[in-house]
């Protein structure tokens, strides 16, 4: 009789217990599915070779001779989205610059974009020749190396089909190889102007990268000026 007795007010505890857990939970807040940062909501976590960094997308276009020719702020991790937008921007400078001195150096030539930029809407964009890597660069390399191809690529094929066989010309590698020579240099430099805002919000963040970008452009030609 006392062990019944026992089991009985252990179940009736047992209950009472599962009861109050679940009146804690219902009166609880339920956890957010996205959570903001409350010092500058407008930031993102950014992935980074680092790890993950709270801030923005930095977008840049640089000539053969690493000025900055259009530059946008983003909240988007996403490359893809962008590569259009940047393009436009780089063809419509350029166009103003050829129509103020009918320099062919200021005509847009290939435009040259890493695989983060690749994507069927990239590649079969209207636009400027462009090269945009289908993979990591030193796979790229070696694929050109031990079966290089020639010529233009076959009639009938995808855009990316015909990019892979570009990619694996001896011209075609060739002239990606400059991407690395290019704005990734500038890149560096620009982030030895600024590697953290000072600002917070998307605005003020465009306002202060784009002026680090101007001090950029203003030391790149003054170095590159005859003394």
């Amino acid at each position: 009789m006392i062990r019944a007795r026992r089991a009985v007010a252990n179940a009736e505890a047992a209950q009472q217990a599962a009861e109050q857990a679940a009146q804690v939970q219902a009166r609880s807040k339920p956890l957010a599915a996205r959570v903001g940062n409350i010092t500058d909501p407008q930031s993102r976590l950014m992935p980074t070779r680092r790890g993950f960094l709270q801030g923005y997308n930095v977008q840049v276009a640089v000539t053969a001779d690493q000025v900055i020719v259009a530059l946008e702020v983003v909240q988007d991790t996403n490359d893809q989205n962008h590569l259009i937008p940047m393009m436009s921007a780089t063809t419509q400078i350029a166009g103003h610059l050829y129509a103020a001195t009918g320099d062919d150096r200021h005509r847009v030539g290939t435009l040259l974009a890493d695989a983060g930029y690749a994507s069927d809407d990239n590649l079969a964009a209207p636009g400027p020749q462009r090269l945009i890597a289908l993979g990591k660069g030193r796979d790229q390399a070696r694929r050109a190396q031990d079966d290089p191809l020639t010529g233009p690529p076959p009639p009938g094929c995808t855009p990316r089909q015909a990019m892979a066989h570009t990619l694996q010309t001896e011209q075609g590698m060739t002239l990606y190889r400059r991407r690395g020579a290019t704005v990734e240099p500038a890149i560096g430099n620009l982030k030895k102007i600024i590697d953290r805002l000072s600002r917070r919000g998307l605005d003020p963040a465009r306002a202060e990268i784009h002026l680090a970008a101007t001090a950029f452009n203003i030391t790149k030609i003054h170095r590159a000026a005859p003394a």
